[in-house]
């Protein structure tokens, strides 16, 4: 029998993402004075550091889905309505400049265990069969996507510095590839 939710759980992940942030490794004392609870309270909750960080990467993981698919809705019933709402989320998700601790320390954990990377690749999958299912060009999709995701991946972890001019063209080129295919690529293979 599941035990009840006592405490609020987004306090405590929310301490878990300011820890890993502000000192790039976990420790349950320190979710626990940030959250404002006993040591205690967290591993009943979370009964361990790899449960916290399982259950950040299924908030993450579910933030993401609920704002691309609020802003998918405004391209209900058009082709690509999918990945015509992951570039527009890009486009009002302007990236915050040295906010990017927790996204570091997270892409740190990842590459390091199996079981949450798991979590990502089927949250990745399941988008990718999704946005080939609705597309009207698949490969020209497939590289869109691709190329969205290379520009956030980017902007994550700093590795660039894009205008926001850039930033507006690339999303404008990666809309233009979704809407209207590669003459090249999908004629070449006809």
């Amino acid at each position: 029998m599941a035990r009840p939710r006592k405490h609020d759980q987004d306090q405590i992940l929310d301490a878990v993402e300011h820890v890993i942030a502000r000192d790039g490794v976990l420790t349950i004392d320190a979710v626990a004075k940030v959250a404002g609870v006993s040591k205690a309270t967290v591993l009943y909750e979370h009964t361990s550091k790899p449960d916290l960080l399982a259950a950040l990467v299924d908030r993450t993981i579910k933030a993401d889905n609920d704002y691309n698919a609020s802003c998918q809705a405004e391209f209900a019933g058009e082709p690509d309505a999918p990945l015509l709402g992951r570039i527009e989320a890009a486009r009002r998700q302007l990236p915050m400049p040295g906010e990017n601790g927790a996204v570091l320390s997270l892409v740190s954990a990842l590459m390091q265990d199996t079981a949450l990377r798991a979590r990502f690749r089927g949250n990745q999958n399941a988008l990718r069969l999704e946005l080939l299912d609705h597309a009207s060009h698949p490969r020209a999709a497939r590289l869109a996507w691709l190329a969205l995701e290379g520009l956030k991946f980017q902007q994550h972890l700093e590795l660039h510095d894009w205008t926001e001019a850039e930033r507006a063209e690339v999303l404008q080129d990666i809309e233009k590839l979704a809407r209207k295919g590669t003459d090249s690529i999908e004629e070449r293979d006809a």
